[in-house]
């Protein structure tokens, strides 16, 4: 079997049999992997805590194409994020990160732009400026990444641009602004006001770098966190479970 080295991030990880642990892992050079490693709850030198979440590794592995599992053969930790398992609220927020990128990407498509996105918002998450409404931010560009980014620069039926003059709703189904011309042609469009509108344009374009110097009223956080909700639960079917919990604990 060929084997392969990357580095890979820890989605998440479940015990299997008596020894061994099944493992979900996003990796720069190969996207989302599972894999089996074997023996792992008692080979603390192979393995020790590098199959905790959040783990950033060097992963090796070799690849049966005809199995569905990888098999990992060994991790080195590159970066290990205590901070956030000891703070409930960072470890629900992170919690809910790798939960979108575990449940919106498929296996085996390779998404460096994705591995690059992640890890920057673990590194964020640790930070003391660490706001909930950056979500959001994840959010949008990970949609962008995978083919389905919210469309906020013009109307998502008549294409017409967006103008500050006009009063637009969103449309779940049609993954965008509708202007008031088109509003009789979308059912069940979400309020949501230009200054919303303008800051997420804003967001689209930015460099990670910059992300945190953008100011969300209390308008914004809510519109957001409403529109980009339903947005997730349209494409997967359902509301991602860290998502409840996060919003049991606001």
């Amino acid at each position: 079997m060929p084997q392969h080295m990357t580095q890979a991030i820890v989605l998440h990880a479940i015990d299997y049999a008596e020894s061994d642990r099944i493992v979900s892992l996003y990796s720069l050079d190969f996207g989302k992997l599972r894999g089996i490693a074997k023996g792992a709850k008692k080979s603390l030198r192979r393995f020790g805590s590098s199959l905790e979440p959040f783990t950033c590794n060097e992963v090796t592995f070799s690849d049966r194409e005809t199995h569905g599992l990888v098999r990992l053969e060994r991790c080195r930790i590159l970066r290990a994020y205590p901070e956030i398992a000891c703070d409930v609220k960072r470890l629900v927020l992170g919690s809910y990160l790798l939960e979108l990128v575990d449940t919106l990407t498929a296996e085996k498509e390779h998404h460096p732009e994705i591995f690059d996105l992640l890890l920057f918002f673990i590194d964020l998450l640790t930070g003391r400026e660490f706001r909930e409404e950056l979500l959001r931010l994840f959010e949008l560009r990970l949609f962008g990444y995978l083919g389905y980014q919210p469309q906020f620069q013009h109307c998502a039926l008549c294409r017409e641009p967006f103008d500050v003059q006009g009063v637009y709703g969103f449309s779940i189904q049609r993954g965008g602004i509708v202007c008031p011309r088109c509003e009789g042609q979308a059912a069940g469009l979400l309020p949501l006001s230009n200054g919303t509108i303008r800051l997420l344009q804003q967001a689209q374009g930015l460099e990670f770098s910059k992300l945190q110097r953008l100011f969300f009223s209390q308008m914004a956080r809510d519109e957001s966190r409403r529109i980009f909700s339903r947005f997730l639960e349209f494409h997967i079917g359902h509301r991602p479970r860290s998502l409840e919990i996060m919003e049991q604990l606001s």
